[in-house]
């Protein structure tokens, strides 16, 4: 194996469960009862991966229905409802190709960890609810570091973790803001937008890949990681 290529990270939400359909309908249901539509491609540049998610989406639902709309508290008590309503096992599915790409990249012996802005219960949650949680060597969450993405706190910590230098690491990632926390992390960023999000803006990732069943694992270890895909 060559040693180029050390660990493999994945975000979570979008790479490894689709819970970003599940989001974008909550968000816009939300917007529906004010009357307003959501934006689908704003909501992905803007809101989808960002720490200030949630202010920016009042914010818009404002400028689109007018001042009374209630309070920033009061329409995070809303979401939070919307939220339970879709973010169920029947509508938060494995995203396609991972149990394959898991135990493909398990077979070569690389160690796997998983990096994500969510809280570690809500990653913890969807790892077990799949079966998935043991596969790991770390999971790192946005509540264990001090800032999350874009900020690169999250890969730096699970490099640290793995003890696996961070060039040394390949990440999946589906959102803007994450692939700018991996890069700037120094990591070698493969890109998987999700339906929702495939109209952003990917400069930076290394490479842009329909999904996870289009990486050829073999690839992965060319001097050249981001060459990790079909073409």
């Amino acid at each position: 194996m060559d040693p180029a290529i050390q660990a493999i990270v994945f975000d979570h939400d979008g790479v490894l469960v689709d819970s970003i359909r599940p989001h974008f309908l909550a968000c816009s249901a939300l917007f529906r009862e004010h009357g307003a539509e959501l934006p689908q491609d704003w909501w992905a540049r803007e809101v989808c991966g960002s720490p200030d998610a949630h202010p920016l989406l009042f914010g818009m639902l404002r400028n689109s229905a007018g001042a009374a709309t209630g309070t920033d508290a009061q329409l995070q008590d809303r979401l939070e409802v919307l939220w339970a309503e879709h973010f169920t096992p029947e509508n938060v599915r494995l995203m396609p190709g991972v149990r394959e790409l898991l135990a493909a990249l398990r077979a070569v012996g690389l160690p796997l960890a998983v990096a994500s802005s969510a809280d570690e219960g809500w990653v913890r949650r969807w790892l077990r609810h799949y079966g998935l949680d043991a596969g790991f060597a770390a999971v790192v969450t946005g509540d264990q570091v001090p800032r999350r993405k874009p900020d690169p706190a999250v890969y730096l910590e699970t490099a640290a973790r793995l003890s696996v230098a961070p060039r040394r690491c390949v990440v999946f990632e589906d959102s803007v803001s994450g692939v700018a926390a991996a890069r700037a992390a120094g990591m070698t960023v493969l890109a998987v937008p999700t339906p929702l999000t495939s109209a952003c803006d990917y400069a930076l990732a290394h490479r842009v890949l329909p999904d996870l069943t289009a990486v050829d694992v073999a690839e992965l270890f060319l001097a050249d990681p981001a060459r990790a895909g079909q073409p």
